[in-house]
């Protein structure tokens, strides 16, 4: 069988090895105590170093599952000691296939044949056995468990020594002497009292002058895998989201938790409320506050409540579940009265609608969805509840007293990590002297953002009759509040309608802009069509123009859009050709928010905008200012350059004349400045006297001088 009887790769620092010419070569024999001894054998490239000797040089290293040797009765101290004995064996044959490609460091991993053997699944021991990770006890069992595991690695590299020929360089005597210090007194609980006991003896019998054939033996490195506890780190989550039995998501608790209750003596239907409490029932029925017995009495039918039941057994939160989609808008209409924006879900919150607050929503999460802890549960004892805390909960100090019990049985790489919480100096102080060689913090969360606290109005829950009769109340009250202010209203366009056509080209792409307007001229609606571009980009304008046109029927005013849309930059941009007041546009919506903008908003700030001339910010140097004319022709047709009820009669007897614009010679428009005598052109009493004696007629333009 391969090494372990799994695939293998070489920690060789940061050089990649030969892993065919291991697969090859490294073909070693193992056996293990009893049956469940796991052994597992990876090499890899240890990207950090961390199995590493002293930086440098090539370390072949195994993982050893600790938690494998315990049956939950008692402890397998033959089966971890023959497995570690077998590890040092396995790595001792696969050490020279590992070595590097480097001659400098391949000759000095050759002379210190350096071995990693990593301890993993500590804490799940603890756990698995009803200890605290947190806890003399713990501690000790720990202790314990190394004591033995390093005493057999230092055993069998001893036995290696001296049927191989040992390393180069003198051996630690002061080191080995304050280990076997360290194992005497260590002090477990009885059911882990032979382990130390068998540690203590092996410790006792090396030698501190035997020569040994590895550099190196334990280390308690991080695990190089995710789904275990390595060296001195606690467990992870202990109800992290995992695959269901259901074929769904969702949180399951992990097997030593199962395992540390039946240790403790809870019985299997306390262990299953006590796990529930983590992971969820993935139903309401029974819930706190807000469950299907308490909706079924407000007056929702079967039909609703199954949904809502299916919805929270998808794993829906019970906010998700409990809405007017799921509901449906008709029920909630026909049973409770609700208005329809109300019952469509598109206002509101129908939890609270009901009558149910936020502490009740978050009951019924916890109890449909799980807590992801135990602490809390009903059934599990006070004293219990630091034995099952996730690696989150365990604090610096914790994790800094188990480095140091498990110091003096690390040969190196004793790796720890805590969160970045208070005196940092300090606490890498408290590791450094507890043994600990390598120390990694972790960024703690954010500070969060200073702002002004208010209380939130929150529902309380009342008898149904008195929530339908406040709930139908305050519904008419915010209608009444939204039909008097005009928002939240849709004003619909006539079904003829004027409006105008612009066409134009942006950029070499042409343009047609469509415009709806009201009776009094407001712009209601906008389409922009461009034929020739690709479907998905024809769409995106398409969707864009009836999203802006809705928003300006439900009472968003044009000025808002046009400061939204002006100056975006993006293709196709550039010279803008057809129009007679915008010359260039950054994009299509720039060019389309200044058009309406000239036309319906009298924004001569952004007209006749030059490529050439146009200041950096894109405003042009040629704004006009112009007049409404908003009755008998299009708003933004005649873009404020005619006055209103604009009528142009035939002069009589030849063709029309242009009208004359000047101020100065147009007459005066009020009935006294008008002569008494008809205009002898158009028969109209629109004859004035302009300055000089020279009389006009305003509707045809005839002239002439006064004697």
């Amino acid at each position: 069988a391969a090494l372990a009887g799994a695939s293998a790769r070489v920690y060789a620092g940061a050089l990649a090895a030969d892993i065919e010419r291991f697969a090859r070569g490294a073909r070693v024999s193992t056996r293990f105590g009893d049956e469940g001894a796991l052994l597992r054998a990876r090499l890899a490239i240890d990207s950090e170093g961390a199995c590493t000797f002293n930086g440098a040089g090539a370390c072949v290293a195994a993982g050893l599952d600790v938690s494998a040797f315990f049956d939950g009765d008692a402890f397998d101290v033959q089966g971890l000691e023959a497995a570690a004995t077998d590890a040092v064996i396995a790595l001792e044959a696969a050490h020279w296939v590992s070595l590097p490609p480097s001659e400098a460091i391949g000759d000095g991993a050759a002379a210190t044949r350096a071995i990693a053997l990593r301890i993993e699944g500590l804490s799940t021991l603890l756990m698995s056995s009803g200890l605290a990770y947190d806890s003399d006890d713990g501690r000790a069992v720990a202790a314990a468990i190394s004591s033995l595991a390093s005493a057999a690695a230092a055993t069998a590299s001893a036995q290696l020594a001296e049927k191989l020929g040992a390393r180069s360089g003198a051996e630690d005597t002061a080191s080995i002497t304050s280990t076997r210090t360290a194992a005497d007194r260590i002090k477990p609980p009885v059911l882990f009292s032979l382990v130390a006991k068998r540690g203590a003896e092996l410790w006792r019998a090396i030698n501190p002058s035997t020569p040994m054939r590895h550099a190196q033996r334990i280390s308690f490195a991080p695990a190089a895998r995710m789904d275990i506890d390595g060296g001195c780190e606690p467990l992870g989550e202990i109800a992290p989201f995992r695959p269901r039995g259901d074929g769904g998501i969702g949180r399951r608790v992990v097997a030593p938790v199962v395992d540390g209750l039946r240790a403790l003596g809870y019985a299997p239907g306390d262990i299953i409320e006590i796990a529930a409490h983590a992971e969820g029932r993935r139903t309401l029925e029974g819930a706190p506050a807000i469950s299907l017995e308490t909706l079924a009495r407000k007056g929702l039918p079967d039909s609703s409540l199954e949904a809502i039941d299916a919805a929270v057994r998808d794993g829906f939160p019970v906010r998700a579940a409990i809405h007017p989609a799921v509901v449906g808008a008709d029920v909630l209409r026909e049973t409770f009265g609700l208005p329809e924006d109300v019952a469509a879900g598109r206002r509101g919150d129908l939890l609270r609608t009901l009558g149910f607050s936020d502490d009740d929503a978050a009951a019924a999460d916890a109890w449909a969805q799980g807590a992801g802890e135990i602490k809390g549960a009903p059934g599990l004892a006070p004293a219990h509840r630091a034995i099952f805390v996730s690696g989150e909960a365990i604090d610096a100090e914790a994790r800094i007293a188990m480095a140091a019990a498990l110091a003096p049985f690390a040969s190196d790489a004793l790796a720890l990590r805590l969160q970045e919480r208070g005196d940092i100096e300090a606490l890498a102080a408290r590791a450094a002297s507890a043994g600990v060689t390598s120390l990694a913090f972790l960024a703690g969360p954010s500070a969060p953002l200073v702002l002004p606290e208010y209380e939130e109005e929150k529902s309380v829950p009342q008898a149904e009759t008195a929530v339908v009769e406040s709930l139908r109340e305050r519904a008419t009250e915010r209608v009444t509040d939204q039909d008097a202010s005009g928002l939240g209203t849709r004003r619909r366009l006539p079904d003829r309608r004027k409006g105008y056509i612009q066409k134009s080209s942006v950029g070499g792409h042409k343009v047609y802009l469509h415009t709806g307007e009201y009776d009094d001229g407001v712009l209601g609606e906008i389409f922009i069509d461009m034929h020739k571009e690709g479907a998905a980009f024809r769409s995106l304008m398409n969707n864009f123009a009836i999203a802006i046109s809705i928003g300006l029927q439900y009472g968003v005013p044009l000025e808002e859009f046009v400061d939204a849309f002006v100056f975006t930059r993006f293709e196709p941009a550039g010279e803008v050709k057809g129009n007679d007041s915008i010359r260039h546009a950054t994009s299509i919506l720039d060019y389309v928010f200044r058009e309406l903008a000239v036309s319906y908003l009298d924004r001569g700030d952004l007209a006749h905008v030059d490529p050439f001339a146009a200041r950096g910010d894109g405003i042009g140097a040629m704004a006009v200012d112009a007049e409404a004319a908003i009755r008998l022709m299009s708003r933004g047709f005649a873009r404020g350059q005619a006055p209103d009820n604009l009528v142009v009669l035939a002069p009589r007897g030849g063709a029309r004349r242009p009208v004359e614009t000047a101020a100065e010679s147009r007459p005066a428009s009020t009935p006294d400045a008008y002569e008494k005598d008809p205009c002898p052109e158009c028969g109209h009493f629109t004859v004035a006297r302009a300055v000089g004696g020279v009389l006009s007629c305003a509707a045809c333009g005839w002239k002439v001088k006064h004697a």
